[in-house]
């Protein structure tokens, strides 16, 4: 036993396990719930392929090797745990990538705490690591023991190259993070191509020459902070009052960040079928194809790591105007003040434009983080005792504000609709994903480790159509009806679109439509963590009830 341990410590030096390990014991410190126990196993694993055979070969040279790649990693990622409270992410990323020096000497001088301070121990622990490497000896027991060893580590790998998951549940964090951050930069490339409109076959089944549709993407909305569908705090009493819209109650998206699940709601894409943007038709595609005018009006900021995938997007929109100018990027955006109501005057503008046809976006900033950047003074109406209420009672205020710009928008189209009668208008205002405040993990953001958090997936989905749209599709609106509180994931709005626009084209399914009388709601909802959501919310209430 003794000659056994005594090889283990050959292949597992104590000062090399701290050096792989210590990042996920301070993710345990700081916020267990946070850290996929998952990377134990798979550090361990990968600890192995790299060590046991400068174990067996006596090679110093790969031991040296092993122990830089592993403190670099372990370095970025305590670090990240002591700035941001959680683990490292492709946003993260994507961030960093996009930020220039002095927002992120701006960056370290909000977040930057004494915790910071843990760095210099393990930078000496590394260094410790370099000096002292393991004397190698050589036996038969070291050697099967070292076979064994590398062939369970490879059985591991394999098991997941098979099963295609490697990049999501073999690879350490940072290696994840950065494959990740390859594929999105493919994806910039992918929609940074050509940005004119395909030609589509496209017909319309309405019998009106005039037509407007407008579709509001909100920001970070976490319908559960909403009163309008149950919340304790009257967060949305505007809404509540209105008798002229649908509030779809199970809809989630399909991500948790803004940047997928944006394109995928424009797109003919979803996670199944997995098609890339790049030979997707999309959304402006089809309507440009039927002889819409089309617009995108922004107060997001046009310029920006969460933003900049999507403006190229926005290009294929006739006309594009972008509101929120006080900022130079996503992380001053983040921190300054552009209220969504700065859209009231292009919509109103925009909707006075003498086209028959006009397919409008809206792209609001509604609860994105910082929240209590989102709103007036005045609509700070709730409050919080402690630091954590507060953030919570700050978000509140956002929702509630939220619901004053989409109450506002929509009082605009009525009066647009009764001044234009003969003008068929419907309008849609989803958020792009939720946000958990709190709600979950005792967690703050749209971040997550593991399990896909319903909170940062749960969207509201609110529909709103013209007297005269309602007059002249009653079946229609009764398919709406029947099929208010069916389970829907938001990459299938991009059919849903079509078909509430009346709109027929050949990429059109009518199973995906929530609108339509054949929608399928048997769809498996397995969100981007892999996990099927309604199973996963369904072993949870079995969970509380016992």
């Amino acid at each position: 036993m003794k000659k056994f341990l005594k090889i283990l410590a050959e292949f597992y030096p104590v000062h090399l396990l701290v050096l792989v390990f210590a990042p996920i014991i301070v993710g345990y410190v700081i916020n267990y719930e946070l850290v996929d126990s998952r990377y134990i196993v798979i550090n361990l694993v990968w600890l192995s392929l790299f060590h046991i055979p400068a174990a067996l070969l006596g090679n110093k040279f790969i031991y040296r090797l092993t122990a830089v790649v592993f403190f670099l990693f372990g370095f970025i990622e305590i670090a990240h745990w002591l700035i941001l409270q959680g683990p490292l992410t492709t946003t993260s990323i994507l961030v960093l990538s996009n930020t220039n020096a002095q927002e992120a000497v701006e960056f370290m001088g909000l977040k930057a705490s004494i915790g910071l301070l843990l760095l210099i121990p393990y930078v000496f622990l590394f260094i410790y690591a370099l000096k002292h490497a393991p004397q190698y000896q050589t036996s038969k027991l070291k050697l099967y023991t070292g076979i064994v060893l590398l062939f369970l580590s490879i059985v591991f790998i394999a098991e997941s190259v098979i099963h295609q998951r490697f990049i999501r549940k073999s690879t350490p964090q940072t290696v994840k993070v950065i494959l990740t951050f390859i594929d999105e930069i493919k994806l910039y490339r992918e929609v940074s191509g050509d940005v004119t409109p395909r030609k589509l076959k496209v017909t319309s089944s309405f019998h009106c020459k005039k037509q407007t549709f407008v579709l509001v993407i909100g920001e970070s909305c976490n319908r559960n902070h909403m009163s309008l569908y149950g919340a304790t705090r009257p967060t949305t009493p505007r809404l509540q009052k209105r008798n002229d819209i649908l509030a779809f109650t199970n809809v989630v998206s399909p991500y948790s960040s803004t940047i997928n699940s944006v394109l995928t709601i424009l797109s003919q894409t979803n996670l199944e079928n997995k098609i890339s943007y790049k030979n997707s038709i999309d959304i402006f595609d089809v309507f440009s194809s039927a002889g819409f005018k089309t617009y995108w009006l922004s107060n997001q900021p046009q310029v920006g790591i969460w933003e900049n995938m999507i403006t190229v997007f926005a290009k294929k929109a006739d006309h594009r105007r972008f509101f929120n100018t006080a900022s130079n990027s996503s992380m001053e955006a983040m921190l300054s003040t552009s209220y969504d109501s700065k859209l009231f005057a292009p919509f109103a503008e925009t909707l006075s434009d003498k086209a028959d046809r006009k397919f409008i976006v809206l792209h609001i900033m509604g609860s994105h983080s910082a929240y209590e950047k989102r709103y007036p003074s005045e609509f700070g109406i709730f409050k919080g005792a402690n630091k954590k209420e507060r953030k919570i009672a700050e978000y509140d205020n956002s929702v509630y504000y939220n619901d004053f710009i989409i109450d506002s928008l929509l009082n605009t189209l009525m009066r647009y609709s009764a001044s234009n009668k003969d003008n068929v208008v419907s309008a849609i205002y989803l958020s792009d994903h939720g946000e958990n405040v709190y709600d979950a993990f005792d967690n703050v953001g749209h971040n997550y480790s593991g399990v896909l958090p319903n909170c940062n997936v749960d969207i509201p989905f609110i529909v709103w159509m013209s007297p005269l749209y309602a007059a002249t599709n009653p079946q229609k609106v009764a398919d709406m009806s029947v099929n208010l509180h069916k389970p829907y994931v938001s990459d299938d709005l991009f059919h849903s679109i079509i078909d509430l626009n009346g709109l027929q084209t050949k990429c059109l399914e009518n199973k995906r439509s929530i609108f339509n009388a054949g929608f399928d709601s048997t769809r498996k909802r397995i969100l981007e963590d892999g996990k099927d959501y309604d199973l996963v919310n369904s072993a949870k209430n079995r969970a509380g009830r016992k």
